[in-house]
């Protein structure tokens, strides 16, 4: 898997859908992957047999890349299929404890694979707040689940609360999928604690949602459970020469992901200066409004029938709220000229 040179400037991709809508409610990186990945996808004859061997070869960059020593890393074909085999490995242990508002699929997860589900609600603010007498009480063997930043808020995870976690819990596992538009990483405290897992993945930043690519940091003896439940087959060739690919032209991927992180500063400045709106301060690639004039079924169609989708959380404590994806400037632009355009119907 030789390299191929691209340009370390993000290139536009299309974001719109086809029926030509808008789509600010997709979490993948507008840019798209790094050119080499198609490029290393159409030039490969190999990608009908098991991908053993190239598999462990990325295992081992990887590792180089991250700092760690390869018995500390374990792969996956996504972050569905990690944290599948996070809940299967440990539903016998005890509950898995979850921070609404988060993302429902982990709940469903959970619960598809057996687990009992304490939820810590998060404050108003969507911090954490941890009760220290409550984590005391948690029963023994439990699971932390919390994504950082978090989806739908956009909340990022102190150390000092990870730090509470993981003093509370058997098991803490923090999913950091959206953690490079955030510039931050619990990644140094593994070397710290025994009991913490870290998951990061290239589907959203590095625009491999269609080839999911995703892997676990940890103390070896936690990988080598959680490999007990890992898909037979290790990685889809297809994958692996994705993530070869996204590793060789990093530069590209991290320029792409920069641009969506300054967009969202754009966009939050935006919706603030906005009496529709109140955005809330986000860390990941997309930002969390309050609806303050109609309410957010309404607002949400009136920006469909211009052609924007955004996205409604379905929680219940989030019935005012729309996330909406930093994407372009041009797709920040237009959900500009439709909100005031709303603004003057309301």
């Amino acid at each position: 898997m030789s390299g191929f040179r691209s340009p370390a400037v993000a290139t536009p991709r299309r974001l719109l859908a086809s029926d030509g809508s808008i789509r600010l409610d997709w979490l993948t990186n507008p840019y798209g992957p790094s050119v080499q990945v198609q490029d290393l996808l159409a030039g490969s004859d190999e990608l009908h047999l098991p991908s053993g061997p190239r598999e462990a070869r990325l295992h081992v960059r990887l590792a180089q890349q991250l700092g760690v020593p390869p018995e500390r890393l374990l792969l996956a074909n996504g972050m569905d299929e990690l944290l599948g085999m996070v809940c299967l490995w440990r539903r016998e242990r005890g509950p898995l404890v979850l921070f609404p508002p988060s993302d429902p699929t982990d709940e469903r997860r959970a619960v598809q694979r057996g687990m009992d589900v304490i939820r810590f609600p998060r404050a108003a603010s969507f911090a954490l707040d941890l009760d220290l007498d409550a984590c005391g009480a948690l029963p023994r063997g439990t699971t932390a689940l919390i994504t950082a930043p978090n989806d739908p808020t956009g909340t990022p995870l102190g150390a000092q609360d990870a730090v509470r976690l993981l003093r509370s819990c058997e098991l803490v596992v923090i999913d950091e999928r959206h953690g490079e538009y955030s510039g931050r990483t619990l990644l140094p405290l593994v070397g710290e604690f025994d009991n913490l897992l870290v998951l990061q993945s290239y589907e959203t930043w590095a625009g491999l949602t269609g080839l999911p690519f995703a892997y676990a940091i940890g103390p070896p003896p936690l990988l080598r459970d959680l490999s007990a439940f890992r898909r037979p087959g290790g990685v889809t060739a297809g994958a692996v020469v994705a993530a070869w690919a996204t590793l060789d032209d990093l530069a590209y991927v991290r320029a792409a992901a920069r641009r969506v992180r300054e967009e969202r500063g754009r966009l939050f400045r935006m919706l603030r200066k906005l009496n529709v709106v109140r955005p809330h301060p986000s860390w990941a690639n997309f930002v969390l409004a309050r609806v303050e004039r109609g309410d957010a079924d309404g607002v949400a169609r009136e920006l469909a029938r211009r052609g924007i989708q955004v996205h409604r959380p379905a929680h219940p404590e989030l019935s005012r709220a729309l996330r909406i994806s930093a994407t372009r400037p041009e797709q920040t632009d237009a959900l500009k000229r439709a909100l005031i355009e709303i603004a003057a119907e309301l």
